[in-house]
This record gives structure tokens, sequence and C-alpha cells, in this order.
């Protein structure tokens, strides 16, 4: 058996598939499971592959996968890349550490505490703690555990018994809440999924009909879930509105904000979550429009000592030297857990709140410029003027999903499709800051392309 790598060997390794995977980042091409699996020797075998033979699958492997910091990207809710959280990403894999005691992480506990007290001075919690996750679905998750748990005394030990809860959620809301629900034994029936308005915002008097609705047929409604940058639209539910009713019901207030919560980053778009402070508890994504790396994703507590009241276990065997304090497994759903705070903080040091505001505010400036260029071309229909970085269009006469499909398999890019009100349009998500006004230009290009051979082909 090969002895370990020795460092210098591991980086000219590194270096190499950097190499690869930025020569070809450029590249839109698409590869087909079928191509991947012919061209490419996935199979594990009982011998050990060699070293020289390992490297070029590992070229392959990079070079056709989907490029999320190239300028043709534009299909999920992050994209691009800040270089210095990239390597500092790459440091977390080397030293390896775990983030559950001070004792194997050392200072990285006290970074976490750092950007965790930080994110909650940037929502308006004086007095809040929080939690990294592994995602925003997880961080969710953590929210409904705690509401759950604080609304009928004794659930955490005794189980919820013959108690039947119910949460609420926008019918444009991400779909972990009911996922959580069916996991928390909530069950998913039991999510309720408010109308939005015309902009895709959660309507808060059919929330209030619905809690009392629930309350006079015996139900126990524990959780609202209010989005700050809903998937598709990108709207921002109202917090205030709907928060009132929800505090005058003694519901638990949760916003998910793990796509829009970075708009508190800048002054001018933190309009956008007026009241958010009143929230019990916020998710947030940085690796979505900060350009962290994935995964990067926090849970925010108004209430400091909730996630120890409702996550710690007594475990003699590795909670051992320091406070709980300095022991972030005692507060956290998971026990090993990966050290995503290290990135977040490099360029968060690196770029200071003033850094990140700039960076916001160019990817609203991209918005707002592919914006202008669709409305001022006749091939293209703007759906709804945009609360976020999402721009919701389509060409005219030609089925957008088929565009998107034709744009990934010829090369042309990614972006995906969405619907609403019946609908159907292309969603473009503006979170790559590296792009410039020509980028947007020429994938609008692209698709009239795309477009009008669909339309040759008489479909």
């Amino acid at each position: 058996m090969e002895s370990a790598i020795r460092p210098q060997t591991l980086i000219s390794q590194l270096q190499s598939l950097i190499d690869a995977y930025e020569g070809s980042e450029s590249e839109g091409t698409f590869y087909s499971p079928e191509a991947i699996r012919e061209r490419v020797p996935l199979q594990i075998e009982d011998e050990p592959t060699p070293q020289d033979e390992l490297m070029e699958i590992l070229k392959a492997i990079v070079i056709r996968t989907p490029k999320t910091a190239n300028r043709l990207f534009f299909n999920q809710l992050f994209g691009g890349k800040e270089d210095l959280a990239v390597v500092a990403d790459m440091m977390v894999a080397r030293m390896n550490n775990s983030m559950y005691t001070y004792k194997v992480a050392g200072p990285h506990v006290l970074i976490e505490h750092e950007l965790l007290r930080k994110a909650c001075d940037v929502i308006g919690f004086t007095d809040g703690e929080g939690t990294f996750c592994p995602g925003g679905s997880l961080g969710n998750l953590v929210a409904m555990v705690v509401a759950r748990n604080t609304s009928v005394a004794g659930v955490r030990d005794h189980g919820v018994a013959g108690n039947t809860f119910t949460a609420y959620t926008s019918a444009e809301g991400h779909y972990s809440i009911r996922k959580n629900a069916g996991i928390l034994g909530i069950g998913r029936e039991n999510v309720r999924e408010i109308a939005v308005n015309d902009r895709g915002e959660m309507q808060a008097d059919d929330f209030g009909k619905q809690v009392e609705q629930d309350l006079a047929a015996g139900f126990i409604p524990f959780f609202v879930n209010l989005t700050a940058g809903t998937t598709v639209l990108g709207a921002f539910d109202d917090v205030t509105q709907v928060g009132a009713i929800a505090k005058k019901h003694g519901i638990w207030v949760h916003v998910d904000g793990s796509y829009g919560a970075s708009v508190l980053m800048s002054k001018k778009r933190a309009a956008l979550l007026p009241g958010i402070e009143l929230a019990d508890s916020v998710s947030w994504n940085p690796h979505k429009m900060m350009g962290v790396p994935l995964t990067c994703s926090m849970l925010l507590s108004k209430k400091k000592g909730l996630l120890i009241d409702n996550f710690s276990e007594v475990s003699d065997y590795l909670f051992q030297d320091d406070a709980d304090e300095l022991n972030p497994g005692m507060k956290s759903l998971q026990c090993g857990r990966r050290n995503d705070a290290f990135k977040l903080w490099a360029l968060w040091k690196q770029l200071g709140n003033k850094g990140f505001e700039q960076r916001l505010e160019k990817q609203f400036l991209l918005r707002d410029e592919i914006v202008s260029m669709i409305k001022s071309d006749p091939a293209f229909e703007l759906i709804i003027e945009p609360a976020s970085l999402n721009v919701c269009f389509q060409y005219r006469g030609v089925a957008s999903d088929r565009i998107c499909s034709a744009l990934d398999k010829k090369g042309f890019g990614k972006v995906g499709h969405g619907t609403f009100n019946r609908q159907h349009f292309i969603r473009m998500v503006i979170v790559n800051a590296d792009l410039v006004p020509k980028d947007l230009e020429d994938f609008l290009s692209g698709i009239k392309v795309i477009a009008m051979g669909l339309q040759g082909e008489g479909k």
C-alpha cells in the first residue's frame, strides 16, 4: 500500500486538477449520464488504481462537472465564486477538524462564535444565538424542532402524545417545510399552504383565517414559515403583518431567509425585510448571494439558550474539558459536523460589511440591466417585476421548458424554468457578481438562437 502523499506532491496534484477545471470552466458542454459512464471508468475495482491513471480519471470528472461559476450558469440560487473563500474551504478539508468541541476545533469555535454574533447583529437579534447547518432545509428543521418543543411542555421528553400540531407556509414556500413536518411526526397534511398575492407574497388575512379555523377544530398552531426570497419569484413575505397575527396566538415566527437574508448586507436592499428582527428564528445561507462555496448555512435564534435546551445531550466521552459555550455540539442537530464557518469568516474579513454591500449592489444592478434588455426586446416578455435577483420571463411563442432543455444540451448555458399563476417561464438568477452586461446580452442572444431553431422545427 502506498504511503501518504507528500505535501509538495499533494499541492502539485491539486494544481493539476484546478488547471484542468479552470481550463474547461468557460465551456457549457453537456455530458449525458450515458456518455460519462462510457468515457470515464467509474467502477471501483479490487486492485488499486495506479496514481497516474487515477489523476487522469479525476481530471476527466472535473472537466465534465457542471461549471457553476461560469458566465452561462443562471440555474440555481447560487453561482460564481470568491477566491479567498475557496482557498479557506480547501484548508478546511486539509485540517479535517470536526466542529463539536473546542478540544478538537480550537480557534474555529471562536470563529463560529464571532460569525453567529455578527449575523445576529445584522438581523437585529440583540441577545441571539445560532448554529451552522448543512443547508437551509436543515436550518428550517432546527427551527421547527424548537418551535414544536416550545409550544407544548414536555414534548421533547415524552413525545407529541395526542397533540395535533399545524404549521403554516406560503404556497410559494420551500418544500422543506412539508418534508420536515413528515420527519418530526407533525404530518405533511398538517402543513397549511397559505395563498399568495399576485407578487407571490403570503396573504396575511388568509393566514389569520386558517389559524382561527385550526384553533376551532382543536389543532395546535405552532409554527409559521415566512420566506425571504422565494425559490421561483424571489418574493419576500411580510414579516411585520403576518408576525403580528402569529404572536397574538403564540405561534413561532420563522423566516426562511436561506436565499434572501443576504439583502440585509445592503442598507438599501434591507428595505425588502422590514420587521425581520421580530422573528423568533431565521435561516440564512451565505453560499447563495454572498459567493461562499457550498455549504454555508446558519440558523439564528432570537433567544439565547434555546438551542442547548433543545439539542444538548449528556456525552461524557465527547464533552469533557470545556464549558457548554465552547462545545458547539451541545446546540447542534449533528454530532460530527464539517467546518463551514472558516471560509465565510475569511471572506468577511477580506471584504468587510462595505465589500459585501458593494457586491450585493452589483448583483442588483446586473439584474436591472437584464430586465431592461428584456423589456426593450419584443421577442421577450417579463412575467413580473423582480423583487430579488430572480428574473422571470419568456420567449414569446416557444415553451420555456423546451428552451431551457435545449440550451443545456447544446452548451448555450444552464437556466431553470418555473410556474406561477398558470404561466410557465424561464427563471434566471443573477447571483454571479463576476458577470458583466455583455454576458447577459450573449445569454439572451443564445436563447433567441435556440428558440428560433425550435420554431423552425415546428415545435
